[in-house]
């Protein structure tokens, strides 16, 4: 209700400015307007749409991408978990350990393509640095694992199947 005497009173100025001063207040006016319409709803939304643009462009690049080397990537899923140095998995998991400084206490062949290994008295470090390593280098998984704490702090005894 405060708000209407101040609108009259505006109203009463209004109408006693020359024509011209008129005219320059409603030029001023609309170019506010025209501010206003600009900064707070068109340039926003402008600027969302362009940036949805590139951000389709870019998913469709990314897309594109994907379909022309998804012949690749499944060979290289089905190629990557197998040995490739011509070894046997028991010898690259022995060797692996070996290299590492862990003595596995049992290597059993599991089928073709896996192999069970005990170990006793490892430290719990040392065992995830081989299972990263013969992971990254070799392509060999763990398909299951086992491990049980000894009394000796960090270290562990595991029965671990890895398969290529």
């Amino acid at each position: 209700m405060a708000l209407i005497p101040v609108i009259d009173k505006l109203r009463g100025r209004y109408r006693q400015l020359e024509k011209r001063e008129r005219s320059a207040l409603n030029s001023l006016a609309s170019f506010f307007v025209f501010l206003f319409l600009y900064f707070l709803i068109w340039n926003p939304v402008n600027r969302y749409h362009e940036n949805s643009e590139v951000e389709r462009d870019r998913q469709l690049n990314l897309i594109q991408f994907m379909r022309a080397s998804e012949k690749e990537a499944r060979a290289s899923n089905r190629e990557g978990n197998r040995v490739h140095t011509g070894q046997s998995l028991l010898t690259v998991v022995s060797r692996a350990a070996q290299q590492m400084g862990i003595k596995p206490n049992r290597l059993q062949p599991e089928g073709s393509d896996a192999v069970s290994v005990w170990f006793n008295g490892v430290a719990f470090d040392d065992l995830m640095r081989l299972l990263k390593q013969i992971h990254a280098r070799q392509g060999i998984g763990v398909q299951q694992i086992s491990i049980d704490r000894e009394e000796q702090p960090g270290m562990v005894r595991a029965r671990i199947v890895l398969r290529s």
